[in-house]
């Protein structure tokens, strides 16, 4: 039997352009597509038989907002390095010095991610309406390495947008004291710390809940 692999033909590839056009993409849609990689990562995906997961648009919850960020994280690096370097106004006694433990590194080496930041302008959010929302949105937790280096590339992230004190939350729990505790980096009256709180402290208007 052969096996020989025969090459897609010119016709499928009009019959591809008429099914575009069937479902009503525009030719300057289906052209950004295929210069942004889009239809690459498509056909990656068609070559190797994997299935293709169409994800909803990334759209904030009621009364809510979104922003992003990119920053180079240091999978590997020491807990307390990270921890200073996001607020180095921390005191020595604070409990987030405490649960590097719980947070040991993912991988080595520095890897750059993009970051959805979520905040309730007028308050009324809470960290599990967050992760409920990051769920539905197919979004994954943040570990507090990614949230730290926040706080040293972004010195100022809280005048940035516009705000007298921020708190960036990292979304991946631990359990500390017998309770639910999450990692954060704050900004306000020039000062940056970093922090472990109850997740119930979190939801207030100057909270951004960090997803990737």
């Amino acid at each position: 039997m052969s096996t020989t692999k025969k090459e897609v033909t010119d016709r499928q590839g009009v019959e591809h352009a008429r099914l575009a056009r069937s479902k009503g993409i525009p030719r300057e849609v289906y052209q950004g597509a295929h210069d942004n990689g889009t239809m690459s990562r498509i056909l990656d995906a068609v070559k190797v038989g994997a299935r293709i997961i169409i994800l909803p648009p990334l759209v904030a919850p009621a009364g809510a907002r979104i922003m992003t960020v990119k920053v180079k994280v240091q999978l590997d690096r020491p807990w307390d390095e990270a921890v200073n370097a996001a607020g180095p106004q921390t005191p020595d006694s604070y409990n987030v010095r405490k649960v590097g433990d719980l947070y040991l590194p993912t991988g080595a080496g520095i890897v750059e991610e993009e970051m959805i930041l979520l905040n309730y302008p007028q308050g009324g959010g809470s960290f599990d309406k967050a992760l409920a929302w990051a769920q539905s949105m197919h979004l994954h937790l943040t570990d507090p390495r990614q949230v730290f280096v926040i706080g040293e590339d972004r010195p100022w992230f809280y005048r940035d947008i516009g705000m007298s004190y921020a708190y960036v939350v990292a979304t991946e729990e631990c359990t500390f004291g017998g309770g639910r505790r999450a990692c954060y980096v704050g900004w306000g009256d020039s000062r940056r710390l970093a922090g472990l709180d109850p997740v119930e402290d979190f939801g207030y208007t100057d909270d951004w809940f960090a997803f990737r």
